[in-house]
């Protein structure tokens, strides 16, 4: 007999589950459950559960659906809430149902509520704070069998359970090595783990539910051990090395950022032993500095946090003149070597920076401009001096930004030409703004750029005119302002061409701003151009056409939605499968809408017969159904 309680978690359907967390984060969860991670499943009260999960360490996860009918997680794991503990909860609890075991009621006194009560449970959640989760009753249990034991059979069960556990003897030994002062067979011990554990990079297959993600806790719990014991200099030393083969590790990975996760986690306990060590102040500054420059990852942002900090500006000036040199050493770059502009530009921020914690702003904007020069980092150079209100020499930069920038990086002079726009907002001059906007518009032709359009030139009630006249030039190839009746004047200033040769019209732009202007009877006219001529410049969205035409036009937006699904199951990846499934889903809320529900019927089972090979594809077809998924179980 299935639980009156959780009747709307009984309810949820595999889309509802994706809705709520996600594909990947789904398929991890039920990769949870079938390994048979979740334990002590209870009912709670109407529509809520709790349990524990194992994982990295054992995290205590309730379940509750929320007045839209979707589960809502919270969770004592990193992730913190809607994580993929939280899926195997669901999982299990539905599993029970569909095997009719019983599962028990709890109450509010629940240890487990108790651990949530402790923290606030949110996404900043540090699992330093749980590391394990024994109960009480286990503790009690421990203490009074411990206590029953004389001192020589004390020693004897810990040499009982040394013997039959490793890390318990390893445990021993370096707390002994602590107690002695003797840390260099301990370092040494650790940097070795670190490079046998950093050999590896992580990888993960979350639809076969295996994969490798390294684990560094024992390392984290080993470092917090150092710094306890005051050894703060060899942590940072431990630290160094550490961030050295971590970066390496990651930047080989592919595991989505979790090896980068699992190293991200013992970085608090590195930048605290920084923050004691017997580093002078500048040096400190400066190895965090360095950190940072190299973390294309966001691995260390918690250095950031340590550079926040207040800091004497005396030290910030030695770091300043410090970095200063180590710009002024870096080799000239000769043409467009992207690569070392990058580095070079990361290393003047932080320069900048420097200057500005030590009160040296009057040096931030000459600098700027000497480095716009050598790098094209216009943009913060003229970010600087409309900050400092010097709009004439942020104009006289923008310019020459632009003549530089223009061809060879047009995203620069597209930054650059967006500065001058805020220049003419800022002063109200909303002619020349409409005016701006529609030379990007034609460097641009989209959605977005007909809709800043429309901003601006609403400003100046030409709207309707200069509408009119963009249509025109999507269709025609004529610019808007060589056209008879253009209500703006002309453009003066890196005048755009039309660079789009042969592509007129340009159906896709037309179709998206019919879906802007939801006229339905105008996207199936240019969609239907754009599919019979071919050639038409840029791309569309079979599917927001789709979505556009389903009310003006059910059956085409059911045409189009298979043929974007049957396209994406020739591709024979199961990432592909699970796009599918999605468009599959759309066209079957038409077909079911219309009363046609037999048609589509006989066309899935048509679809799953003719790729009967396909088996990850027919699981995920299977489980797309709109039934729950205890229905399906």
């Amino acid at each position: 007999m299935r639980n009156k309680e959780s009747n709307a978690i009984i309810k949820l359907s595999w889309d509802d589950l994706r809705e709520w967390a996600g594909s990947k984060i789904v398929s991890r969860g039920q990769s949870y459950q079938r390994q048979k991670m979740v334990s002590d499943l209870a009912i709670f009260d109407a529509d809520s559960l709790i349990a524990w999960v194992e994982g990295t360490h054992r995290y205590a996860t309730q379940v509750i659906i929320d007045d839209n009918g979707l589960p809502d997680s919270k969770c004592t794991c990193p992730y913190g809430c809607n994580c993929k503990h939280g899926v195997a909860v669901v999982l299990e609890y539905l599993e029970h149902v569909k095997k009719n075991k019983r599962i028990p009621k709890t109450d509010k006194n629940d240890e487990r509520f108790s651990l949530f009560d402790e923290k606030e449970w949110n996404s900043d959640f540090d699992e330093d704070d749980y590391k394990s989760f024994p109960t009480r009753t286990v503790n009690l249990e421990i203490n009074t069998y411990l206590n029953g034991k004389t001192k020589a059979q004390l020693i004897e069960l810990i040499h009982d359970l040394a013997g039959k556990f490793p890390k318990i003897a390893q445990e021993l030994t370096d707390r002994k090595q602590l107690a002695l002062g003797d840390v260099k067979s301990l370092i040494k011990r650790l940097k070795k783990d670190i490079r046998e554990i950093s050999r590896e990079p992580g990888w993960q297959n979350y639809w076969q539910g295996e994969g490798y993600t390294p684990d560094y806790s024992e390392i984290r719990i080993k470092l917090e051990s150092l710094l306890e014991a005051g050894y703060v200099d060899e942590v940072v030393t431990l630290g160094k090395y550490l961030i050295e083969l971590g970066s390496r590790q990651v930047e080989e990975s592919h595991d989505d950022g979790e090896t980068a996760m699992a190293i991200e986690e013992c970085m608090p306990v590195i930048v605290k032993s920084l923050d004691q060590s017997s580093m002078n102040k500048v040096d400190k500054l400066a190895w965090a500095v360095d950190v940072v420059q190299k973390d294309d990852y966001g691995i260390y942002d918690v250095f950031i946090g340590y550079l926040d900090r207040r800091h004497a500006k005396a030290d910030w000036s030695i770091l300043a003149d410090r970095l200063l040199k180590q710009l002024d050493k870096m080799k000239h770059i000769e043409g467009d070597d992207f690569n070392r502009k990058y580095v070079r530009d990361r290393l003047s921020d932080w320069v900048i920076h420097a200057l500005g914690q030590a009160g040296r702003e009057v040096e931030i904007i000459p600098l700027c401009e000497a480095e716009a020069i050598k790098t094209g980092s216009y943009p913060r150079l003229v970010n600087y001096l409309i900050s400092a209100k010097q709009y004439s020499d942020a104009e006289r930069w923008i310019m020459e930004g632009i003549q530089v920038t223009e061809k060879r990086y047009p995203g620069i002079a597209s930054d650059l030409r967006h500065k001058l726009k805020e220049i003419r907002i800022s002063q109200k001059d909303w002619a020349t703004v409409a005016v701006m906007q529609t030379e990007e518009f034609v460097r641009c032709p989209s959605q977005n750029t007909f809709i800043e359009c429309q901003k601006a030139s609403s400003k100046t009630k030409t709207w309707s005119q200069v509408r009119e006249h963009i249509l025109v030039y999507l269709e025609k190839g004529d610019l808007p302002w060589k056209q008879n009746g253009w209500p703006l004047t002309k453009p003066d200033l890196f005048v755009p061409e039309t660079r789009y040769r042969n592509t007129f019209p340009m159906a896709s732009v037309l179709i998206d701003i019919a879906i802007l202007e939801k006229k339905p009877e105008r996207i199936l006219f240019w969609y239907d151009q754009l599919n019979t001529k071919g050639g038409i410049w840029g791309g569309v969205s079979n599917n927001n056409v789709a979505v556009a035409i389903q009310d003006f036009a059910p059956e085409r937006a059911v045409s189009i939605w298979k043929m974007l699904a049957e396209s994406l199951i020739n591709q024979t990846k199961p990432s592909a499968y699970e796009q599918a499934a999605g468009y599959l889903r759309k066209a079957e809320k038409i077909m079911k809408r219309e009363k046609r529900q037999a048609e589509w019927n006989q066309y899935l089972n048509g679809l799953k017969e003719k790729h009967a090979r396909k088996r990850r594809l027919i699981e995920i077809l299977n489980q797309s159904d709109s039934r729950s998924i205890i229905d399906q179980k």
